[in-house]
């Protein structure tokens, strides 16, 4: 047979001051990796870093040996073993040279970032690789006394929560596979005798084929060596837990990115077990790279400065590309779209039990794959303000499972969960005979996941849902009843498509109902209207939508500073009842001629849509009181403020134009002694349109508009529009100076 000859293994073991030797690791591996009766690596392929060669410039180097020497069908192996530890919020590898009491400086010199290793990553030509991370003893150098201005000493199990996250950090999102030896808040073991951690010791059992029981080809394979380290890790150290006298509470589950799109070969069966096979099924290896899957999409859309994030989830039997069609095109092509990135979220079509590889099965799926989006959530999408996740079938029971077990705070960032398809409510006992395998049997609507997640949901989510839902049944559905995607959601959030399982989610068009359906969930904004541009109207929504996550639990004891961030967020959320009943029922409300301006201008909008005499009187009694306290306080910018609206209310609710004059006149002399500023210029453009100078006003609208956000150029606007056609009447509503209002304010 020949040997893996384009395979090549870049391994790194160190020892540190602290004890921690991690080079017989690395050594075994190596040993392994080049044997010919084993993996076949040619033994120039393999580059092995220990001792001093490990440290920062050794790594990079040996990265860009790679670069060179691979091409797009090479197969990479990585291997590295020992501390990994965050600073700053950065994660990195602490690679040989680092040791205790080091300044910060000299630290950060030696140190290998995540970002560093993931743009090594990014220049090999191939996406045939493995990243295998060992840190057995992550907390690193942190608990081994650096001194206290650089970092403050953690408890082994907060510094060992860091691993998942660097792990993620590497990921490129083109499709590696990274396999981490534990995720969050466990530890990493090695068994008392043993001469390799526990996590490397089955790394070596697997690459030998000794955990394989059934043969179907001569190889190992990325898939079988996921699954059997998924299984045996975790099994092994609960029976150790079990043992102990007293019994341990611990735990050491590997971390996969589940994202595995090339089944490749990383070894050779043995070869006596290779004898029983017939000669004719044993492909040469340069061929048989497994299933070949066709090219994945790993990342739709991602632009800079974008803090909107649309995740796709597929159900456990596809994927991404295949699910949801051209939707994510159709997405992208839309302008109203612009300031949202767009990304794939799952796991290889090649991970599916109905397929045979047992990498995961049943309710496990669910399970394991819901830890990996809470896990993303905290560090792959770490960076947006705003995620919408739009789930199809048994995705959207991973998002909501995953919903219920991620921390507020990474909770908080989800806006939108639109679920399409999703058996919320299980599967009945017909569906499941007919279309299931036996491993789903607890998605029964009866059964004890699906009792679970619709008792933790209601519960959870008793006070309301803090993100917008929508669930969508197809009309022609043989899987999932629309009782079962309905739930028990308020009837307002649940629609049907007209379609069968699939064809809801692969449009043909724009104009289908699931695009309108996103569209008009993700992109509409009373508050904000059609202004001009898309891109800076998602981007201001996401804004919008933090804010409220920060601010709207602490509400109570938000000063006026904060609490005028929260009610301008929550209006522009269209969220106007809360913001409402924050006003009346804040403490501080009605001491605040700022906060009462708010309350005003909130009865004010209300008038302009559906014009009621009590609701435009209501905003004249809160601009008045606010004058008469802004008056006697002498604060000018207050009195500017109140008195512009009281001008533009008499004007267009009572058509009184003396006092509309003499309001703008008040409001134009405070102007005029005041700083320079944003409100200032808008003042005093309004109060000069007012008293017929629309020279000044044009200039001084120019001015404030240059310094504007989108919300402050439509509140110009809303003044200045409505004021002008009620003073000047232009035929057919527009003219030069509507024009000029419209290119200023509204693009």
């Amino acid at each position: 047979m020949s040997p893996l000859r384009n395979a090549y293994a870049l391994l790194i073991g160190i020892s540190y001051e602290d004890g921690l030797d991690t080079i017989g690791d690395a050594q075994d591996v190596a040993e392994l990796l080049i044997d010919p009766a084993l993996c076949g690596y040619p033994e120039e392929n393999v580059l092995l870093l220990t001792g001093e060669n490990a440290d920062r410039k050794g790594i990079l180097g040996a990265f860009d040996t790679l670069i060179r020497k691979t091409d797009p069908d090479s197969s990479v192996f990585l291997y590295y073993s020992g501390h990994g530890d965050v600073l700053d919020g950065t994660f990195h590898f602490v690679p040989h040279g680092i040791g205790e009491g080091m300044e910060y400086d000299d630290y950060t010199a030696a140190w290998v970032t995540a970002a560093e290793i993931r743009e090594k990553i990014d220049s090999l030509k191939t996406r045939r690789l493995i990243f295998f991370m060992d840190c057995c003893h992550a907390t690193g150098m942190a608990a081994g006394g650096f001194s206290p201005r650089l970092h403050k000493k953690e408890s082994q199990a907060e510094t060992f929560g860091k691993l998942e996250g660097l792990a993620q950090k590497v990921d490129n999102e083109r499709g590696i596979s990274v396999i981490a030896s534990c995720k969050e808040e466990q530890q990493s073991y090695q068994l008392e005798d043993d001469r390799n951690s526990l996590f490397t010791k089955h790394l070596l059992m697997a690459l030998r084929g000794q955990h394989m029981t059934d043969f179907k080809d001569p190889y190992v394979r990325i898939l079988e060596v996921a699954g059997y380290l998924l299984k045996v890790i975790p099994e092994t150290i609960e029976q150790v837990a079990r043992d102990c006298d007293p019994p341990l509470d611990i735990r050491q589950e590997p971390y996969v990115n589940l994202e595995m799109y090339d089944n490749f070969i990383l070894s050779y069966i043995p070869e006596e077990m290779r004898r029983k096979l017939e000669p004719a099924s044993l492909p040469e290896a340069e061929t048989a790279t497994g299933p070949k899957a066709k090219e994945m999409r790993q990342v739709y859309r991602e632009t800079k400065g974008a803090n909107n994030l649309i995740l796709f989830i597929h159900g456990l039997s596809g994927e991404s590309s295949e699910t949801f069609g051209a939707l994510p095109d159709m997405l992208m092509e839309d302008p109203e779209f612009d300031g949202w990135d767009m990304k794939p979220f799952g796991y290889s079509q090649f991970i599916q039990p109905e397929n045979g590889k047992h990498v995961w099965g049943g309710i496990t799926d669910i399970g394991r794959i819901t830890e990996y989006l809470r896990t993303s959530m905290k560090y792959k999408y770490e960076g947006y303000d705003r995620i919408a996740i739009v789930a199809h079938g048994m995705g959207g029971l991973i998002a909501q499972r995953a919903l219920l077990d991620m921390p507020q705070e990474h909770r908080d960032k989800v806006s939108h969960l639109l679920l399409l398809a999703c058996p919320s409510n299980g599967l009945s006992e017909a569906e499941l005979q007919a279309e299931w395998n036996k491993p789903y049997a607890e998605m029964s609507g009866k059964g004890a996941f699906i009792s679970w997640l619709r008792r933790e949901w209601e519960a959870q989510f008793a006070s309301g849902l803090p993100f917008t839902l929508l669930a969508a049944a197809a009309t022609d559905d043989p899987f999932v009843s629309a009782e079962s995607c309905f739930a028990d959601f308020d009837e307002g959030s649940c629609l049907t498509l007209e379609g069968n399982h699939f064809s809801i989610v692969k449009p043909r068009s724009g104009e289908d109902a699931v695009c309108k359906m996103v569209k008009q969930a993700l992109t509409h904004s009373d508050s904000l209207g059609a202004f001009g541009d898309a891109r800076e109207r998602n981007l201001a929504l996401g804004r919008y939508d933090a804010v409220v996550k920060e601010l709207l639990p602490m509400a109570d004891s938000l000063d006026i500073k904060g609490l005028r961030q929260l009610i301008f967020a929550l209006e522009g959320l269209d969220r106007h009842d809360a913001a409402m009943k924050l006003l009346e029922d804040h403490p501080v409300a009605s001491k605040s001629t700022d906060l009462m301006g708010i309350i005003g201008g909130r009865h004010k909008r209300e008038y302009l849509k559906k014009p009621n005499r009590k609701t435009g009187e209501t905003a004249q009694v809160y601009y008045s009181i606010a004058l008469d306290m802004a008056r006697e306080a002498a604060d000018l910018e207050q009195v500017y403020y109140h008195a512009i609206n009281l001008a533009f209310l008499s004007l267009v609710m009572e058509e009184n134009k003396p006092a509309m004059k003499e309001y703008a006149t008040e409001a134009l002399e405070a102007a005029e002694k005041c700083d320079d500023s944003l409100w200032t210029y808008a003042t005093l453009a309004e109060a000069h349109l007012y008293i017929g100078n629309l020279y000044a006003s044009r200039e001084f609208y120019e001015k404030a508009a240059a310094l504007a956000e989108i919300r402050q150029k439509i509140s110009m606007h809303l003044n200045a529009h409505a004021a002008y056609l009620a003073l000047y009447h232009p035929p057919g509503g527009t003219d030069d100076f509507t024009t000029f209002l419209k290119e200023k304010l509204l693009t």
